[in-house]
């Protein structure tokens, strides 16, 4: 074997001195990062905690009344009909007089102007010879005149009170819908007695809501509170005020019912409707407050996913925590986490504990959206 010349030893041995060789590269980071999970984050921090609770319900009118004639008679015209909204003042029902009561609303009339004649001729002869016509005889004139006009007005008030109408705008039943004697619609023709019942006016200008409620909750609510209720028909919303509170509790049920009244509904609501009524109970300032959809629960143990560095790259850690009071969408944290450490929101599946992941953010998402669709 030759020997190696001492100059090429000292230039090697230069070479060696003057450049150090890279490390080579750790294939498991590069294999961990193109593995990591794409995951949304927030930071944990102060909140408000509103707590409330949604009680179901149905809609009734603030206010009804049944349309009755206050006389009898004969059903001569309805121009409504049954479940129409009708205004103040539109015509519901008009009866026709029987004939009774024509004849006698005659004979107070023919009453009427004889005693007008009869008085008239006592007054001249009075002028004409005093002597003939004393103050009483013309007093007795003068009451059988008001005696007669009463007579007259009270026929006359008769038969306007069977002409019936709207006292307000609202939507009229027939028959009622309150427990009525009669089930059937009145017709054209029908004999109808004083105080039959014969439509039902709504007021649909007004709705009242009520509600049973704990009466550990009655004590957290207050009389002018806003209540939203939601009809679970078709999700309109509305608000409403609590009208009245109960003075006492039932000791049955150990409840105590709540009027809301909603003043200005939405025009698709209509009364006997289901709705869901959500009450404030009260507010809370927390220090910590997670998205609901944040915490998760292992054998009813809830725990959230912190994402922290550990060795340059980003990996999940599960956090045991303790919760507060919660509303629809946060939950207060009372222990377990910190505040500004960020907690996983969205892509909690297949996460434990050390898992690499990759904040994905909107502008992410979407640039992956796109190159999926290509």
């Amino acid at each position: 074997m030759r020997a190696i010349p001492a100059i090429l030893v000292m230039v090697l041995a230069l070479s060696a001195c003057g450049t150090q060789a890279k490390p080579p590269l750790d294939k498991s980071v590069d294999s961990r990062l193109s593995n990591a999970l794409p995951i949304r984050v927030a930071a944990v921090g102060p909140g408000t905690i509103v707590e409330s609770l949604g009680v179901q319900g149905r809609l009734d009118v603030w206010q009804r009344v049944i349309l009755s004639p206050k006389v009898s008679g004969i059903m001569q015209d309805i121009p409504v009909l049954q479940n129409q909204e009708v205004k103040k003042g539109d015509l519901i029902f008009r009866l026709q007089a029987p004939i009774a009561d024509v004849e006698a609303s005659l004979r107070a009339q023919s009453k009427l102007a004889r005693a007008r004649r009869d008085l008239d001729r006592r007054l001249q002869l009075r002028e004409i010879a005093p002597e003939t016509i004393s103050i009483s005889d013309l007093d007795t004139a003068r009451d059988l005149v008001t005696d007669s006009e009463l007579e007259v007005a009270l026929y006359k008030r008769r038969e306007e009170s069977r002409t019936v109408s709207a006292p307000y705008s609202g939507v009229l039943l027939m028959p009622p819908t309150t427990s009525a004697a009669n089930t059937q619609p009145v017709i054209p023709g029908q004999q109808i007695g004083e105080g039959f019942q014969v439509a039902e006016l709504l007021d649909l200008s007004r709705y009242r809501l009520t509600l049973d409620l704990p009466e550990t909750n009655l004590r957290r609510l207050a009389i002018g509170q806003n209540v939203e209720i939601t009809a679970i028909a078709d999700g309109v919303n509305a608000i409403g005020k609590i009208s009245s509170l109960p003075e006492a509790i039932d000791a049955l049920k150990g409840s105590g019912r709540v009027l809301v009244d909603i003043v200005d509904p939405p025009k698709t609501w209509r009364p006997g409707g289901f709705v869901t009524a959500k009450l404030v109970l009260g507010e809370t300032q927390a220090p910590m407050v997670l998205a609901r959809d944040a915490v998760l629960y292992r054998e009813n143990r809830p725990y959230a996913w912190v994402a922290e560095e550990h060795e340059g790259i980003l990996v999940v850690r599960r956090a045991w925590i303790d919760l507060g009071p919660g509303d629809a969408r946060h939950l207060a944290v009372i222990k377990g986490i910190t505040a500004g450490e960020r907690i996983v929101t969205e892509g909690m599946s297949g996460l434990s504990d050390g898992v690499p992941v990759v904040v994905r953010d909107s502008a992410t998402a979407a640039a992956a959206n796109a190159d999926e669709a290509k």
